[in-house]
């Protein structure tokens, strides 16, 4: 199997977890999806949303900005950091 395959499974796997609310299991293999691929918006974007679930604000704010730099036209990214920000600025 090619990294390329191994990364669709995880991610597959990542957001079967995603979906089912398990957010600690998804965030392990998100986790194992930038081991094989550190460029993976999507994982880091997710990841986001994770953190951001688990209220861990300033963690999810870091993923958003990870996924900006990898894909600066990320509107999820982008509207979930400019509601962080928001948020922090109340």
């Amino acid at each position: 199997m090619t990294d390329i395959q191994t990364e669709e499974k995880m991610m597959e796997v990542a957001k079967f977890y995603f979906l089912n609310s398990k957010f600690d299991e998804a965030l392990e293999e998100f986790n194992n999806v930038l081991k094989v691929n550190p460029k993976n918006f999507e994982a880091y974007c997710s990841l986001g949303l994770i953190y951001e679930n688990k209220k861990d604000y300033a963690k999810a704010k870091e993923m958003y900005t990870k996924t900006l730099e990898i894909d600066k036209e990320n509107k999820v990214a982008k509207e979930h950091i400019n509601k962080i920000t928001g948020m922090e600025n109340e």
